[in-house]
């Protein structure tokens, strides 16, 4: 029989253990990608699907089950797997806690299990269980690039050594009940993204620097969302767009440096409103227009700059009370 090295099925009705009876009698000794999403399976994942000597396979690099209706929990027979990279579960229905043997996934680069009904703990052993303070073995799991558990039920703190792993570049933890973000310390890196839609939605976020990065997009209006904000930097990236008004509205900002990036149209009105605000960087941007009187309101502000614009030159007569 020729060797068999990837298996893909979709959209076809067939029976997973069908395929995997032939790896476990030693015709498919050689698989690396088991791809079966998205072809309307339904029922739960027992060992009838998913023996567990799939555990044992020297060669699978790759499962993916993804979009599908399976349910029932996720079977610890998956972390047995000797050398995975990629293990797909999302999109399904899902439930119960992931086993802790995910684990001991330490070659794995892509686990996604997002838009499942998963909740509890991650396990510990994955250095990220959500109801106490992380520990430190997030850091072992060096190959990780993306971890996708967006969509379920999640609740308690994020890891505090997240970017500990210097592979990690797609992290979604969007739609759980998660509690407890406050720092968001990122600045001086190579991240790129869009950052257009996904941030500025914690509400207990209070410090946040993603400077000197290669970001892109716009600045989102849903920073105004985060009521306990005191410091936005983004400096240094690829913004472009314009400033929105919404963010004239944290009045609790103590910090906003938006400086070096691709910034256009006029500067907020609404900006008067920062009555906090003790350090605005604007500088570097092509922001145009007049410079709003209102900015004369900020009466704690201690450092401003808005050089290298397209400003007109005329400055209110009022920032001199500054």
């Amino acid at each position: 029989m020729p060797t068999i090295s990837m298996v893909t099925f979709r959209f076809l009705k067939i029976i997973i253990s069908l395929v995997l009876f032939l790896q476990k009698s030693g015709k498919l000794p050689n698989l690396v990608e088991l791809d079966i999403n998205n072809i309307s399976l339904t029922g739960p994942i027992p060992s009838s699907y998913i023996p567990p000597e799939i555990g044992n396979s020297k060669s699978l690099i790759s499962l993916r089950l993804e979009r599908n209706n399976l349910s029932s929990s996720i079977p610890t027979s998956l972390g047995t797997l000797r050398n995975p990279t990629f293990l797909h579960l999302y999109n399904n229905k899902l439930s119960g806690t992931n086993p802790d043997v995910l684990g001991n996934l330490k070659s794995i680069t892509s686990l996604q299990l997002g838009k499942n009904q998963l909740n509890g703990n991650v396990p510990i052993s994955l250095g990220n269980q959500l109801s106490r303070p992380i520990p430190q073995e997030i850091g072992n799991l060096m190959k990780l690039v993306v971890l996708q558990l967006d969509t379920n039920h999640f609740t308690g703190l994020l890891p505090q050594n997240l970017c500990q792993s210097v592979s990690l570049q797609n992290f979604t933890v969007n739609n759980n009940h998660l509690i407890g973000l406050s720092r968001v310390c990122l600045e001086r890196n190579q991240l790129f993204g869009n950052i257009s839609k996904y941030f500025g939605l914690y509400r207990n976020l209070q410090y946040n620097d993603l400077s000197y990065n290669r970001f892109f997009g716009v600045i989102s209006h849903n920073w105004s969302r985060c009521p306990q904000l005191s410091a936005l930097q983004i400096a240094g990236n690829n913004i472009s767009g314009g400033i929105p008004l919404e963010i004239g509205n944290s009045i609790q900002l103590h910090v906003l440096d938006l400086s070096s990036n691709h910034l256009v149209g006029k500067l907020p009105n609404e900006f008067g409103k920062l009555t906090t605000l003790l350090a605005l960087m604007l500088n570097g941007n092509q922001l145009f227009g007049n410079i709003p009187p209102e900015l004369g309101s900020l009466t704690n502000l201690e450092y401003l700059d808005l050089s290298n614009n397209r400003f007109d030159k005329s400055i209110p007569i009022n920032i001199g009370n500054l």
